[in-house]
């Protein structure tokens, strides 16, 4: 229904307003507001240390979690997909764990396939705030706020962009390639390697500024 040319061309129209206005709105309120969480210099840096060692656990934990839900989404998808089509129980193996089986009940194979798109902005966001957390804990002096939000914003621009082009009439092959390729994209912003690289990035961005006035 909705793979077409048409919808193709209105999700590209409608991806790319949403960059020129987030674009736009960085440059003039974004890139100067402040969001610190109370987190000063004034903190205990041993402190600050141990809790930014704790935080990056937890991060390295979530990506764990994050593939626990998605592997037993897809599992109970495609066994649900089977049986709508009339598919017999003991011919198609369903993998998904017990908890997750309850979590998710009878839900058909079409709701379960929009929860993971929901549950992609679920993590994305979580994965923003934790990356905030931990650069607002590694640099407190500085005003890390709009450095995030360009990186997961453009980010998930981009993911949406490339997806765009999965709706237009393409051959199967390279429909799955756009597919496959804003999934990846998708796969990096819910993962710690932002986080990770972010602090190094800021790191070196901040030489660089120490390093022009004395030129």
């Amino acid at each position: 229904m909705f793979h077409n040319n048409y919808t193709g061309f209105a999700a590209l129209i409608i991806v790319s307003f949403l960059f020129v206005g987030f674009v736009s709105a960085w440059q003039k309120k974004i890139r100067l507001a402040k969001f610190d969480l109370g987190i000063n210099s004034s903190m205990n840096r041993k402190f600050q240390i141990v809790l930014i060692i704790a935080i990056i656990g937890f991060l390295f934990y979530l990506d764990f979690l994050r593939d626990y839900v998605f592997k037993n989404l897809d599992w109970r998808m495609d066994f649900q997909y089977h049986m709508e089509q009339g598919g017999s129980p003991d011919k198609y193996v369903d993998g998904t764990d017990s908890w997750m089986k309850s979590v998710l009940g009878e839900a058909s194979s079409n709701t379960i396939y929009l929860l993971k798109y929901m549950a992609s902005g679920i993590f994305i966001v979580i994965y923003t705030f934790i990356s905030h957390l931990i650069m607002r804990l590694a640099y407190p002096d500085q005003n890390t706020f709009p450095f995030t939000f360009l990186l997961y914003g453009l980010g998930t621009l981009s993911m949406l962009l490339v997806f765009g082009f999965y709706f237009f009439e393409w051959s199967i092959q390279t429909k799955a390639k756009f597919y496959l390729t804003s999934m990846e994209i998708g796969h990096f912003l819910e993962s710690s390697l932002p986080t990770l690289l972010m602090l190094l990035g800021f790191k070196i961005y901040l030489s660089s500024q120490e390093v022009k006035p004395n030129e």
